[in-house]
């Protein structure tokens, strides 16, 4: 008898098990098959864009329906900088196999920033694919996720194995930079479920980039000595200078304290160095494991620049108590990009924004 109960525990297992793999076999999935940055600019495909000028970024994926929905709004997410502001300039359009005609090119909106979708769980779709992705692939975090959805619903039926193509097209600001650019891609149905069939995420490759535009470059690609906080501020801020020792081999962060130094360029044309290595100047460490410091401070106050003066820019550079060993961006071009580090040493450079 005992046998016999063991046998139709299997058996119960083995049906459980079986209708476990039905249920997963008919849910559906969505498709992201590919994502390009490649602009054509002069006729020669490349991965950048000038300041101030559209890019338009191409996504192509497919659906294979196993399940009917009805009424569905297909939903589209891009991962880009803040500065390009994409919600306001972006004009999202698409052309899929669920169209009557499958060349017609359809519109795509904004989600409106309160709409919560269906398994968020009471998260905006901004708040979930944040909290989920962050900035994907990217170093720093001033990027922002901007939500899209078909302004037209579609049904879709079991068996259906539907293509799409969606082009992305915005003006990508005037700050010069390096990113790797995201999209993800759902349906309001779903609604940001558990799982991954129905949504999917990809990041680029290639690092996209803004050139001949304003600023020093901001790169979101690759890890560097230095970081700013806020990447965008005014002379009056409070920013944030941090040392990332631990990014490559340095002799900096063997020393017993590290310093900030460096020089202020007014808009007089005077310049004010800072060369104190004090309490004033010290960077503290983030914690007693990591060999990452940092320093957060009024840069007027912390140059000495009189109220009378309007700092432009800064150049600055770490070094240890005595000056003899220092980081500067001579080093984090050797280590990211393998230049020769000259003689004299280049500062990393920081510019102000305008009021």
């Amino acid at each position: 008898m005992k046998m016999f109960k063991q046998i139709s525990k299997i058996r119960k297992s083995f049906y459980f098990f079986l209708a476990a793999v039905i249920a997963a076999a008919v849910t559906g999935c969505v498709y992201i098959d590919g994502f390009s940055v490649t602009q054509i600019i002069d006729g020669k495909e490349c991965s950048y864009a000038y300041a101030n000028t559209e890019a338009t970024f191409t996504l192509t994926g497919h659906i294979e329906a196993h399940e009917d929905h009805s009424d569905v709004n297909f939903i589209v997410g891009f991962l880009a900088p803040k500065s390009w502001k994409v919600a306001e300039n972006a004009k999202v359009t698409y052309k899929c196999d669920l169209a009557e005609d499958h060349d017609q090119i359809l519109t795509m909106s904004v989600v409106p920033a309160n709409t919560l979708p269906k398994n968020g769980e009471g998260r905006t779709w901004v708040e979930c694919l944040t909290q989920e992705y962050g900035v994907g692939t990217n170093v720093l975090d001033d990027m922002e996720w901007v939500v899209f959805q078909t302004d037209d619903k579609f049904a879709i039926i079991n068996n259906q194995f539907p293509t799409y193509t969606i082009y992305i097209k915005t003006n990508v600001g005037e700050k010069n930079l390096k990113c790797h650019l995201g999209v993800f891609v759902n349906h309001t149905d779903d609604g940001f479920s558990g799982g991954t069939d129905h949504k999917k995420v990809m990041f680029s490759e290639e690092c996209f980039e803004v050139v001949g535009g304003t600023g020093d470059v901001l790169d979101f690609c690759n890890y560097h000595f230095n970081k700013i906080s806020p990447m965008t501020a005014l002379q009056d801020d409070f920013v944030t200078f941090t040392f990332n020792g631990s990014i490559a081999e340095n002799e900096l962060v063997k020393s017993d304290a590290i310093y900030i130094n460096g020089v202020a360029h007014c808009a007089s044309g005077k310049d004010y160095v800072l060369t104190d290595r004090t309490d004033k100047t010290k960077m503290k460490r983030e914690n007693p494991y990591s060999d990452t410091y940092y320093i957060t401070a009024w840069p007027a106050a912390l140059f000495d620049v009189p109220f009378t003066e309007y700092v432009e820019s800064i150049d600055y550079y770490f070094t240890n108590s005595d000056g003899s060993v220092t980081v500067t961006k001579s080093d984090d071009d050797f280590f990211n990009y393998g230049t020769e580090i000259p003689e004299k040493k280049i500062p990393f450079p920081f510019t102000f924004e305008c009021e």
